[in-house]
């Protein structure tokens, strides 16, 4: 039997490396399928008092779909004297203001801020705005959503009531679905790429 060149170790090194990754991964999914299921049907416990929580949605020309997330986050089931809504319309050229500034005239008595950034203050990321937005926020925690989001009214409440009953939870982050999931191939991609990562980070 001759022995193996080096193109041919290369090749069997990379075959071992995929099918290494794909087995790591297989064994991920599973963890995280074990996990969700055997937690689908527990019963969250009420704790005493709900902490202050700031949540931040950071937004870039997204007037198609910022009013149905920022009331749909308005509307979570969660204390609203604990609860404070930051949007960042962060150097936006359409209408985004607009329709905010309608929502918050719609809903004046909920604690709903609009940070309203240009060229210079702005414009720089979805990092900058996230840390524009903290530097106003008075929650003992912060929760992000993307402007795009549809929470389930009680997603915010589930989260809080996770990481504050167990200490050794530092974050959490619950599961995605993709709302027009049917509607081309790219969707069908991002719903299955969303599926994962929330299968990885429940097994870890």
């Amino acid at each position: 039997m001759r022995d193996l060149n080096v193109s041919e170790y290369l090749f069997v090194f990379s075959l071992f490396s995929i099918w290494s990754l794909l087995l790591i991964n297989i064994i991920l999914a599973m963890g995280g399928y074990i996990f969700y299921f055997k937690n689908f049907d527990k019963e969250i416990k009420e704790i005493d008092e709900y902490p202050m929580i700031s949540i931040l949605v950071p937004a870039h020309n997204e007037a198609k779909v910022i009013g149905r997330t920022v009331e749909s986050l308005l509307l979570l089931n969660y204390p609203k004297s604990k609860m404070e809504l930051i949007v960042i319309n962060d150097n936006s050229s359409d209408n985004s203001k607009e329709i905010l500034e309608n929502i918050k005239d719609r809903y004046n008595n909920y604690n709903f801020t609009i940070i309203n950034t240009d060229s210079l203050t702005g414009g720089k990321g979805k990092s900058n705005a996230l840390n524009i937005g903290y530097t106003i926020s008075k929650g003992d925690f912060i929760a992000v959503y993307d402007a795009d989001n549809t929470p389930d009214k009680n997603a915010l409440r589930y989260l809080v009531q996770t990481i504050v009953m167990n200490d050794e939870l530092g974050a959490v982050i619950g599961k995605f679905r993709t709302r027009n999931k049917n509607k081309n191939l790219l969707n069908q991609i991002y719903k299955h790429r969303n599926i994962k990562l929330s299968m990885d980070v429940t097994s870890w």
